[in-house]
């Protein structure tokens, strides 16, 4: 079985090639798109927007010419020679929802379950013509080796502008990489536009309509886009003008960010944006509510209001500011499932080895596990023990930390080809790594790259998109491929640069 060299140079790499003659398959002029007629694609707007973005890209790079090709429904009998045949249909050698096969002989037929996976077939297809002219005849079976790959950008602190979060959007439909996470709310900055609270807004801030366009966008491309709305941490700008909701030490000194989320004005406030967001973002499945760095976690006793609050008015026996600090993410987490989202957290204050836990966190909250820089933070396994799903947000390889601050250095493409899969999750030392293997865990549900505006002036908008380029280019292909493809980075980078 051939992978790459029978299909020439791919991006991301295809699972499994196998080659079935000498012969070749290239578009005519007399070339047509023809969508196999069947009740899942007849009467399909979803599908006819994505063929038609798909007509636009070929006719674009003029394949094989400057005119859009024609569109037929039909059945497989109507198939002449250079068409491209598409059928909405579950392929026999994949159960993967954005698999898909493409068979390649007088035309090409890709075989694929749903709109976005047809986007992912054409999208190859679209890639061996531009890299060969044409398709060796034979056989491609391909699917991700995870179910989300995404890209998560900190907007809260440095202001994106919604042409380039576009830009990135269809970036990442090239790089078959299908979530994009909003991260709007930081202690220097808030960038959405709030009509319930506009005294949070910075001074520069994307407005609704310009974040439902974005959201159009994205839908078009089949990239899922995903809120981050952090707390009870990391509110320091929202908060600016409501110091009376940050805790507070026993010395009356205010915890950085930090919501009082004893006092049912702080929570309501909270839930009160939230609503506001979880109505902009209605069409995403998904909702990252944060949950780092709400204190230091090593020092509850600091704050003995979170302990009488775990005690008095949640009536935990024994109960400590830990417990007080779980029953506030499940509160934000229950008030969200009821509208339908999935929530998301992230790992490093959770099952830690130096807490005691009375309150029960919630296994529906899926873990973004992004470190394990302490060893009291959980291992991956301890998450997995109660029945959460992880998404592998490893800060060694994926954090680009603009002006490198808090020790980082921006990701090096090849350090994530050569060494990084979707199993490889943040050690605390060499001796303590935590890797999985292939076939991976079924709790194990995605991965992600993520820029982080530390210091926001660091770079301008296309400098941070220059440099993000080769590293997210090297976590697409190995979030979908899970395994090296080429001899060397540099013949992996000269593949991607040739498209």
């Amino acid at each position: 079985m051939e992978t790459q060299h029978g299909m020439g140079t791919l991006f991301p790499s295809v699972q499994q090639f196998t080659t079935a003659s000498e012969e070749r398959w290239k578009p005519a002029a007399a070339s047509k798109i023809l969508i196999i007629s069947t009740a899942k694609s007849s009467g399909n707007p979803r599908l006819d927007d994505t063929v038609s973005l798909l007509q636009s890209e070929f006719a674009a790079k003029r394949l094989p010419t400057e005119n859009k090709l024609p569109l037929q429904y039909g059945a497989i009998g109507d198939a002449a020679p250079g068409d491209l045949v598409i059928e909405l249909a579950e392929p026999r050698e994949t159960s993967n929802p954005e698999g898909y096969t493409i068979d390649i002989g007088s035309f090409v037929k890709i075989t694929a379950p749903g709109e976005r996976a047809v986007m992912y077939g054409v999208r190859t297809v679209l890639q061996q013509l531009l890299r060969k002219g044409y398709l060796p005849c034979g056989k491609a079976v391909d699917y991700p080796a995870v179910q989300e790959r995404a890209l998560h950008v900190d907007m809260g602190r440095k202001f994106f502008t919604a042409e380039w979060i576009m830009a990135r959007i269809k970036e990442m439909s090239w790089l078959k990489l299908n979530a994009l996470q909003l991260h709007f709310s930081e202690n220097e900055g808030f960038t959405l536009r709030s009509d319930r609270h506009p005294e949070v807004m910075s001074p520069e801030y994307l407005t609704k309509e310009q974040v439902r366009e974005i959201a159009r966008v994205a839908e078009r491309y089949h990239v899922t886009l995903i809120p981050s709305l952090d707390s009870p941490g990391h509110l320091g700008y929202a908060l600016r003008n409501h110091p009376d909701w940050l805790l507070k030490d026993t010395n009356g000194v205010p915890a950085k960010g930090a919501l009082d989320i004893t006092n049912p004005h702080a929570r309501a406030f909270v839930l009160d944006l939230i609503d506001e967001y979880a109505e902009l973002f209605q069409a995403s499945p998904y909702f990252h509510i944060g949950g780092d760095e709400f204190i230091d976690f090593e020092k509850f006793d600091a704050y003995p209001q979170l302990e009488e609050y775990a005690r008095e008015t949640l009536g935990i026996e024994g109960g400590t500011g830990v417990d007080a600090y779980i029953d506030y993410i499940n509160d934000i987490a229950d008030h969200l499932e009821r509208k339908g989202f999935v929530v998301r957290a992230w790992n490093d204050g959770l099952y830690r080895a130096d807490q005691t836990e009375r309150a029960a966190l919630k296994s529906t909250i899926q873990i973004a596990y992004w470190t394990k820089w302490h060893r009291n933070m959980a291992r991956v396994e301890a998450f997995m023990d109660k029945g959460h799903d992880l998404l592998n947000y490893n800060d060694s390889y994926f954090y680009y930390v603009l002006g490198e601050n808090a020790g980082y250095k921006y990701p090096k493409g090849e350090k994530i080809y050569d060494s990084w899969h979707p199993g490889v999750f943040p050690r605390v030392s060499e001796a303590e790594g935590q890797e999985y293997a292939r076939p991976y865990p079924d709790a194990l549900i995605g991965c992600s790259f993520a820029i982080w505006s530390d210091k926001p002036s660091a770079q301008t908008e296309a400098e941070v998109s220059a440099g993000i380029a080769e590293p997210l280019r090297a976590m697409a292909e190995k979030s979908w491929l899970a395994e090296k493809r080429y001899g060397s980075y540099e013949e992996f980078k000269a593949a991607f640069t040739s498209l």
